[in-house]
């Protein structure tokens, strides 16, 4: 009978250290992806909402002045950006899903609603909107979330107003010393 024994101790470390830094760095990875996927799902959504609106545009005043064939590609073009609206906006919701948001620091509540007003440049100068505003304060808050929940609440406005919007975003200070936001 022979027999052969090694000591794999080593070896185990060695394989522990190795798995742990390879889940780290996976960790990092997704970490990174997630944040890739909101930014970039967020920052797409206005100059593809352009795109959609010329294209549509173009489609609406030569529609008597070009061929059947130009009218076609418009069409595919207004077809694939509605498509490409949906899978960002799919994009957009599993990074939310997946970010907790970052840590709260002093916003500038104005200067979150001047970037929303920003981002939605576009869409307000369709609708003809006026938006008007109180002083705003400064909160504890996620600006980026900030940012998009004036994005958001301003956009749906400017969808839902059959008429020309007038939207006022203010603020009043409550008896107990807290603020209350009110938008319409």
């Amino acid at each position: 009978m022979v027999g052969v024994c090694f000591d794999v101790t080593e070896m185990k470390k060695g394989t522990e250290q190795v798995m742990f830094k390879l889940n780290e760095e996976l960790l990092r990875s997704n970490k990174e992806l997630e944040q890739f996927a909101y930014v970039a799902s967020h920052d797409l959504q206005e100059p593809l909402r352009m795109v959609s609106s010329f294209t549509q545009l173009l489609g609406q005043r030569y529609k008597d002045k070009l061929d059947s064939d130009a009218n076609e590609y418009i069409q595919y073009a207004v077809d694939g950006s509605k498509r490409m609206q949906g899978l960002i906006n799919d994009l957009l919701t599993y990074s939310r899903i997946q970010s907790r948001g970052k840590n709260f620091t002093k916003v500038i509540m104005l200067d979150a609603l001047q970037k929303a007003v920003f981002n939605l440049n576009l869409f307000i100068k369709e609708k003809k909107a006026e938006i008007t505003h109180n002083n705003l304060p400064s909160i504890l808050a996620d600006e980026g979330q900030m940012v998009q929940l004036l994005q958001n609440l301003i956009g749906n406005a400017l969808k839902f107003c059959p008429d020309t919007p007038k939207i006022h975003i203010g603020c009043e200070e409550m008896k107990k010393k807290k603020s209350i936001c009110f938008f319409h």
